[in-house]
């Protein structure tokens, strides 16, 4: 009678979830990235590691595991929810906004970082096929790592923010067609390669499109449906069964099971749902990413290490420093300023966890020799481990561009800073920040101007275009360029600075719309009489909001007090 598998199952979901549960957090405690923690940890109790002793010392087997390949199962479903979160974030019209930056500047990154390091794995002696899986693996970064750094620094909507999350995005669309080109190395085949490849992507297109119109014309009314008559297990089904139809029939195609993911994601992204589909989504993905990190650190064998140290080393510093390279040249090619450059090189300069798919799915489809792959995983894994250590001196590298010399916080701004639409903020205080922070996130570029020096040096730490000028004089006004101006926002705690900041604008253009912050109904008065201005008063925004939140919390007791008879 065959043996139950279950047992090992159980042996190897309980040691993960053990390491989610109580040496996660420790990590975090410690500022280590979670991603790194589990890579760490599949290292410790794979095959490689505590699984190699076990023989000599049988207790080892409590906390260590030999067989990975139910581990796999789980990893290869965490790539299918990445990619459908990938696609349930790229709105159009976030592409739209950053069109510049993602197709521009992280199409360029992605393809001539591929060219070079795939040219120098070609020369090193490798084939033409491995060369190019090398060369667009290695040139894609770690995205759990680097948003998880940006999440922590409140950089998102910082310039480095944007400047990086735009390459990051366009590495994850990257992934579908690498993924592709997998399938047709792997692939067997008789006849012409051409008429193979051929009819590969017209299955391909035939399988989106299927997906894509299936899925609008149907998934928008089921949802509907469910929201109406279901509850929030019936919404969480209906979410799963999307991502698996969607994949299954990708594959029935011969394609990945990630593409159908994607397209999904790309479906619901337009929805009214999103939200809440995210919501519900993103903690399984975080879980199985984890997972994926751990079964990828079970593979990789530490023997190489001892094997080659030196060439291990010099192969991390000779990555890490030609993507850091090609980043800073291109950002400063797409006119971005140097420390926005700087900063977003050294950010995005290791390997990440679709390096370790491409060269992981490499050795397993046997396109790449055992060592060569086992040397490139060492590799990737080394550049994610110093990542930690990078980040926090490439945000020192970004502020200390920005604050080497205070005379450029009082120079006007670049013109590559007004060369597309943007937003003038006078007054960078509490309310300026947020509504620069709110604009930034949202696509939009933001020119900020403040007269204390504090403000300034505390917006351009995390690399705002902020500059030293009183808003009251024309020479500020001429440098912030308003002409060319979306809006201005004028968030200055003065009513009579605020009043002959207008005035001045006024008169020097007469159609770009002010946004004006005024504290009272007093304030708001002053300003009746100007055209093409709004202002919002904070004591009415507080008012209404304090009273919706004590509406809607005594609205019941009221509606019970009216059902009650009267005496």
């Amino acid at each position: 009678m065959k043996e139950s598998l279950l047992p090992d199952v159980f042996l190897q979901a309980g040691l993960f979830f053990a390491l989610g549960s109580l040496i996660i957090p420790v990590l975090r405690y410690f500022k280590i990235p979670t991603a790194l923690g589990y890579l760490l940890a599949g290292i410790a109790v794979g095959p490689f590691g505590l699984g190699a002793l076990s023989d000599t010392f049988p207790v080892l087997n409590a906390i260590s595991l030999e067989n990975a390949e139910h581990v796999k199962i789980l990893a290869e479903l965490s790539i299918i929810f990445l990619l459908f979160v990938v696609g349930l974030e790229l709105t159009p019209s976030r592409l739209w906004q950053m069109r510049n930056l993602v197709f521009g500047l992280g199409g360029a990154q992605v393809i001539v970082s591929a060219i070079v390091i795939g040219g120098i794995a070609y020369l090193w002696g490798n084939s033409l096929q491995v060369a190019m899986l090398l060369g667009l693996g290695l040139a894609l970064s770690s995205t759990a790592m680097v948003l998880q750094w940006l999440q922590e620094k409140s950089l998102f909507a910082a310039p480095v923010g944007k400047t990086s999350f735009s390459i990051l995005l366009l590495q994850d669309l990257a992934v579908i067609p690498i993924l592709f080109l997998l399938t047709i190395f792997s692939a067997d085949y008789v006849g012409s390669l051409f008429n193979f490849v051929s009819f590969s992507l017209l299955k391909m297109v035939v399988a989106a499109l299927l997906i894509y119109f299936v899925g609008r014309f149907i998934v928008r009314y089921v949802f509907l449906f469910s929201n109406k008559h279901g509850g929030p297990e019936v919404f969480i089904a209906l979410s799963f069964l999307t991502i698996v139809v969607s994949a299954s029939v990708a594959h029935a195609a011969g394609l990945s099971m990630a593409l159908g993911a994607f397209i999904a994601g790309l479906l619901l992204a337009d929805t009214e749902y999103r939200h809440e589909v995210s919501s519900f989504i993103i903690p399984f993905k975080s879980l199985l990413l984890g997972i994926f990190f751990f079964s990828f650190g079970m593979g990789i064998d530490l023997g190489y290490l001892n094997e080659k140290p030196l060439w291990l080393f010099l192969s991390v510093i000779g990555l890490m420093s030609i993507k850091a390279i090609i980043i800073f040249c291109l950002c400063q090619l797409w006119r971005q300023s140097k420390a926005i450059s700087v900063e977003s090189a050294i950010l995005l300069s290791q390997a990440g966890e679709f390096g370790l798919l491409v060269v992981g799915s490499a050795l397993t489809m046997s396109l790449i020799q055992p060592e060569i792959g086992q040397f490139m995983l060492l590799t990737i894994g080394a550049t994610m481990i110093v990542t930690p250590v990078l980040a926090p001196l490439a945000r020192k590298a970004g502020q200390f561009i920005e604050d080497k010399d205070d005379k450029d916080k009082s120079a006007k701004p670049s013109e590559q800073e007004k060369d597309k639409p943007y937003v003038v903020v006078f007054g960078y205080g509490r309310i300026g920040r947020n509504i620069g922070n709110t604009l930034c996130a949202e696509g939009f570029s933001v020119i900020g101007f403040d007269k204390k020096i504090e403000k300034v040096n505390l917006a351009r730490k995390k690399s705002y275009p902020v500059y030293l000028g009183n808003a009251a004089t024309k020479s500020t006004q001429k440098a912030a360029g308003l002409d060319n101006a979306l809006c201005i926002v004028i968030a200055i705690d003065s009513e009579k600075e605020t009043k002959k900041i207008v005035e001045y604008i006024r008169e020097a253009n007469s159609n770009v719309p002010i946004i004006v912050r005024a504290h009272n109904i007093d304030d708001k008065k002053i300003f009746y009489g100007y055209e093409n201005i709004d202002v919002f008063w904070e004591d009415c925004l507080i008012s209404d909001s304090l009273s919706k939140i004590v509406l809607e919390l005594c609205r019941p007791f009221n509606s019970k007090l009216s059902s009650e008879p009267s005496s």
